[in-house]
């Protein structure tokens, strides 16, 4: 009789593991990433600078980038860096990021890299992970920008 009592204690604990573990994968959060593409448009206002976003499906809206640095010299003489924190606010929430920028003063060229805050942003973006890329210009001297954006935005559950 105990070697029965065994046999079934053993089996429904295989059974109960095996469960516990094919559960996981479908328990576990998922994870949707989408490419982002989009032209920026914005405009100076001193600490900082108030867009749109068009051309890029859920991310259109309006943004503000709020300096968070001053210029930093690079070892080009003509290029610096400066850090600022970026809202973009759509029809589906709010994504923010925090952005390292580098921008050539003499050509009025910039680069950026957006990386997305999970905890700050909202709606759908809210727990969203990834990284926007900002490329583009100023057309005036720097009080008006122009931006390819690109990237992932991989969106939480």
């Amino acid at each position: 009789m105990n070697q029965i009592i065994r046999t079934l204690t053993t089996c429904a604990l295989v059974a109960v593991t095996l469960g516990f573990v094919l559960s996981l994968k479908s328990v576990s959060a998922v994870v949707e990433c989408k490419q982002a593409i989009g032209t920026l448009n914005a405009v100076n206002n001193g600490n900082s600078a108030s867009g749109t976003i068009t051309q890029a499906g859920r991310l259109n809206g309006t943004t503000e980038a709020v300096h968070t640095s001053g210029f930093t010299p690079t070892s080009d003489p003509t290029t610096f860096s400066f850090t600022d924190d970026l809202t973009l606010t759509t029809n589906q929430g709010v994504l923010k990021t925090h952005n390292v920028v580098i921008f050539d003063v003499a050509r009025g060229l910039f680069s950026a890299i957006a990386r997305i805050d999970p905890n700050s942003s909202t709606g759908d973006f809210a727990g969203a992970t990834g990284v926007l890329y900002l490329n583009g210009r100023t057309i005036d001297g720097g009080a008006t920008v122009q931006a390819e954006v690109t990237g992932n935005i991989c969106f939480a559950d």
